[in-house]
């Protein structure tokens, strides 16, 4: 981890004064948030899922990174789902493998809002009567969800008092 390290820090490190300013540290702990840092962000991804070292995220890998295949074991809707995902919204140039250019567009998207995709992950997970709003009593049956969530402040925000609740 070191080197990884080390090469995250220099890319934060804009002065190249090897101190890190507040803005600095804030780009190396949080690298997504910052247009300079991208790039590490975009390589770091590539050497966590690329296995096999050619450079490329395969299907293959792709999946590994998410799911655990059981010897002859079935693969569950979800695993499936993403494999469709891979072939027609990450694969652009549908060559069968992902290049820095297309994890780029998956890990980094334009114009996504996080905290919106995961406040409707919250609610389409916790809403049991799908009413479309929360009661005490959902939330309280999905309390690792939100307490894990950011959207929640990882579950501080849960402990004021909210009208809507």
């Amino acid at each position: 981890m070191l080197p990884r390290d080390e090469r995250r820090f220099k890319a934060a490190d804009l002065d190249g004064d090897q101190t890190a300013t507040r803005e600095e540290f804030t780009a190396f702990l949080h690298p997504e948030e910052f247009e300079h840092m991208k790039e590490i962000v975009v390589l770091e991804t590539l050497e966590d899922i690329d296995k096999n070292g050619d450079g490329f995220v395969d299907q293959d890998e792709y999946i590994a990174d998410m799911f655990s295949h059981e010897e002859n074991g079935p693969e569950p809707d979800w695993v499936l789902s993403e494999r469709e995902q891979f072939n027609e919204f990450r694969d652009l140039n549908k060559d069968g493998k992902l290049d820095k250019d297309e994890i780029r567009h998956w890990i980094l998207p334009q114009d996504y809002d996080h905290a919106q995709a995961e406040a409707r992950h919250l609610v389409y997970e916790s809403d049991k009567n799908k009413d479309e709003k929360l009661t005490k009593e959902e939330i309280l049956e999905n309390w690792n969800m939100f307490v894990g969530s950011q959207a929640t402040n990882y579950g501080e925000d849960l402990t004021k008092n909210h009208d809507e609740l």
